[in-house]
């Protein structure tokens, strides 16, 4: 593969020099499931024979390491898996396949990239359309795609070419152009009366355990302001049942990724509480302990068997998908239009419902888990 390219000359864009570069650095990422953290994190350090002063890296380091810290050494390296969410990972995964395929195609090194190379990608993804929609990519989604290039180039010590200057200007240009033909709407909140309306489909169902688990998780999903990812994450060890709220806890979520105090109380008197709904699921599903959403058997009688094998990898329980899906299939039925409805419409309503309930940003904020107030304006609307 040739790392080298004869590219024609941009304004403003000077010759890279060797030195921006690591030299010797490996050709290709491992992007596949399964890789070690230790693996992943040791080839980022590049071994040094000649000197004890790597001038590429700046770092000192010594020439043969004891064999009495090879232990702590693993022991440390083997956090680095954390550093990003499972999600995250497998977005950056996909990602940078996409990248690497492009450069394939044209002969460009994918690691490290040349921001020149980086540019043209970007050229060619914001031309797109895709298929299902009939919409270009989102600023969004070109943004997550240089990302996991910039993490990629990171894990193997070297410099992300999505710094340099002119990618940095290229996304500032795409960021305002309005121009482009990418979807102009968001996900509808789902607030009481579409709730009302979702409610009274579940009940249609025959199945009593169905109806029960549906009817928890969408007023669950709504009072507490989850993201998907969270709600399917809730366990019953995270739920107490206090005499007026039901108490729950967010071990992590998307704004606390170090695992801090998270609660979301939630009142047991307001509209849709979710603190029947949730106590009647447990009372005819007996479960004790684990996640709190569980799949069913196929007559929709059971739970079926539960098993987590590791962090969380497993069976017998839904995920963020599956509780994504339920809600399109629960609008659609309801007369809502599922292209404009999904997960997100919980959080989003809950915002939309308490500002309509005259409720201050700080309470809207503590419910939803929101550490910024502008994060909230997106969802707020001027009540009639």
């Amino acid at each position: 593969m040739n790392s080298e390219q004869n590219f024609p000359e941009i304004e403003g864009f000077s010759q890279i020099e060797d030195s921006d570069l690591i030299e010797n650095a490996p050709q290709e990422v491992a992007i596949v499931d399964g890789e070690s953290a230790l693996t992943r994190f040791n080839s980022g350090l590049a071994e040094s024979r000649t000197s004890q002063f790597d001038h590429n890296e700046k770092f000192f380091k010594e020439q043969q390491l004891p064999i009495s810290i090879l232990d702590d050494y693993k022991s440390a390296a083997g956090e680095t898996q954390y550093e990003i969410s499972a999600n995250t990972r497998r977005v950056y995964r996909s990602s940078f396949t996409i990248f690497k395929n492009y450069c394939d195609q044209h002969n460009l090194s994918p690691l490290p990239a040349d921001p020149r190379s980086v540019i043209s990608f970007i050229g060619h993804q914001k031309e797109l359309y895709q298929e299902k929609n009939g919409h270009q990519l989102s600023k969004q989604t070109i943004n997550t795609r240089l990302a996991a290039i910039r993490f990629f180039h990171i894990q193997a010590a070297l410099h992300s070419p999505t710094e340099h200057p002119l990618v940095i200007r290229v996304m500032r240009g795409l960021m305002r152009n309005q121009y482009r033909h990418v979807s102009d709407y968001d996900q509808q909140p789902i607030t009481y009366d579409e709730l009302e309306m979702l409610l009274a489909v579940i009940d249609q169902q025959p199945k009593e355990l169905t109806r029960l688990r549906d009817k928890a998780i969408l007023q669950l999903g709504l009072q507490g302001g989850f993201r998907r990812s969270e709600l399917a994450e809730v366990r019953i060890e995270h739920i107490s049942f206090l005499r007026e709220k039901l108490k729950v806890r967010v071990p992590y979520s998307k704004s606390n990724q170090q695992g801090q105090r998270e609660w979301k109380d939630l009142p047991k008197q307001e509209l849709f509480s979710a603190y029947d709904a949730v106590q009647q699921w447990l009372d005819a599903t007996k479960i004790k302990q684990g996640h709190l959403f569980r799949s069913l058997s196929r007559d929709g009688n059971s739970v079926r068997e539960y098993q987590i094998t590791q962090e969380k990898i497993g069976k017998g329980f839904l995920k963020g998908d599956d509780i994504y899906q339920m809600i399109k299939k629960y609008c659609d039925k309801a007369g809502l239009n599922s292209r404009f409805y999904g997960a997100h419409s919980l959080r989003s309503g809950c915002v939309t419902q308490l500002h309509e309930n005259d409720k201050d940003h700080l309470y809207i904020m503590a419910r939803t888990g929101h550490t910024d107030p502008r994060s909230l304006r997106h969802y707020l609307k001027p009540k009639d």
